[in-house]
């Protein structure tokens, strides 16, 4: 089913429970970042609408009260992350319209969700069709069955930008991904700051991409929160990581930037301005494609970084090979 027609579905059955009151993102790790676009989106956008994004387990321990029948509950995990998967039964068993956002047909989130949109993952993955890029994909349809948004035309369109996007950025940035490489080889923790809608994106840079899977300690910082406690611990010699939004939030950021110009002199900025995102893709809209741009583009550099290191993104030290 596609998701338009899942969503005016979707929307029929609300409109005779008394409507929509809230729709609640869930997920963990890469997972939950990926989803974040959607919830940045619809908590922007929607006038009417409560939004809110909860750890998969945290919802299943600590569920929100207000989720029942008129609630849509969108899980994602691209494997069926047992934490997730129980997310979607919770919410089942309380009434909500579920949606399972996974990365094929037979996994178990497509066995328990409500609704299914599988999204392509893997080596070869189509960007206009990635969970962010679903997330978002979904926000949208909401905003525009439920609350006639004025610019869904425009967000439609953005989607098929993204691919050229992201593979353009890809060459014009190589030359600065192999110097931030060569940089940044020695380097075991990392300061990362982003806001607005790259909040998921540094969540995703820290946690996923240095952590997870090129065992580099990180710290994801929030760019309006960076001035609150954390630039005490700036030096010239600190490995920092700036990602810069478009949109309404890039102040903070440009904060950021005038500070470590003057105090840091380890920094690698990644700026969406230079996507040329704004030029592509209506200006009204851009900021809401910033994370579904930026993702693959931090992670570009990051895989630069592991391959001048030699450190394979597919090892773990207990991911998939311990019980936790």
């Amino acid at each position: 089913m596609e998701i338009r027609e899942m969503i005016a579905e979707i929307k029929e059955k609300l409109d005779a429970r008394g409507g929509l009151k809230a729709v609640i993102f869930v997920g963990c790790g890469g997972s939950q970042a990926a989803i974040y676009p959607g919830k940045y989106l619809l908590e922007s956008e929607a006038k009417n609408i409560s939004v809110k994004i909860y750890n998969s387990n945290e919802f299943c321990y600590v569920t929100p009260k207000c989720v029942d029948e008129r609630c849509i509950v969108i899980c994602c995990s691209l494997k069926a992350t047992a934490e997730t998967v129980k997310a979607v039964e919770k919410a089942n068993a309380l009434g909500a319209i579920t949606i399972a956002m996974t990365g094929s047909m037979s996994t178990g989130m497509a066995k328990v969700g409500q609704y299914v949109v599988t999204y392509s993952n893997g080596d070869e993955q189509i960007y206009s069709q990635s969970n962010q890029s679903m997330s978002l994909r979904i926000g949208f349809e909401l905003l525009h069955q439920f609350e006639a948004y004025p610019l869904y035309d425009a967000a439609m369109a953005a989607f098929g930008e993204i691919d050229g996007i992201i593979a353009e950025s890809k060459e014009s940035m190589l030359p600065a991904a192999k110097k931030f490489a060569e940089d940044f080889k020695g380097d075991t923790l990392f300061q990362v700051l982003g806001a607005g809608p790259l909040y998921g994106t540094a969540y995703s840079l820290a946690n996923c991409h240095l952590m997870e899977m090129d065992w580099k300690n990180a710290i994801m910082i929030h760019s309006g929160e960076y001035f609150h406690g954390p630039f005490e611990m700036t030096t010239k010699d600190q490995a920092m990581i700036l990602l810069m939004s478009t949109g309404r939030s890039r102040f903070l950021d440009e904060r950021v930037l005038k500070f470590l110009n003057s105090y840091a002199g380890h920094v690698l900025v990644i700026d969406a301005k230079d996507t040329g995102i704004e030029k592509r893709i209506d200006p009204r809209i851009a900021e809401f494609f910033n994370s579904v741009v930026m993702i693959p583009l931090e992670r570009f550099f990051v895989y630069q970084l592991a391959q001048l290191t030699g450190h394979s993104f597919d090892d773990r030290h207990y991911m998939w090979k311990v019980e936790y």
